[in-house]
């Protein structure tokens, strides 16, 4: 969710590939996890990549943690059910 003090117009007239609420995989450390995206940042990136703010959980019991990465260091994962059309 962008915060509305901050928010940059450009976001919205330049939509990236990923949505917030979006569900993703990345490699943290030596896990695979799935998060949410909870912010599209914008172009902060190398080369002005587009940076997403994502929330994920390491296990059952820690809190979840908050994590920025580009674009292109993480991609989307299907929501279950949503491969078969209903």
């Amino acid at each position: 969710m962008v915060n509305p003090m901050f928010h940059y117009s450009w976001l919205d007239k330049n939509p990236g590939p990923y949505r917030v609420g979006d569900r993703v995989a990345f490699r943290f450390g030596s896990a695979d996890v799935v998060g949410v995206i909870i912010e599209d940042r914008g172009p902060l990136g190398r080369g002005r990549k587009r940076v997403y703010g994502i929330e994920f959980l390491m296990d059952d019991v820690s809190p979840a943690m908050y994590i920025e990465l580009e674009y292109d260091d993480f991609r989307l994962v299907e929501s279950p059910g949503s491969s078969n059309g209903n």
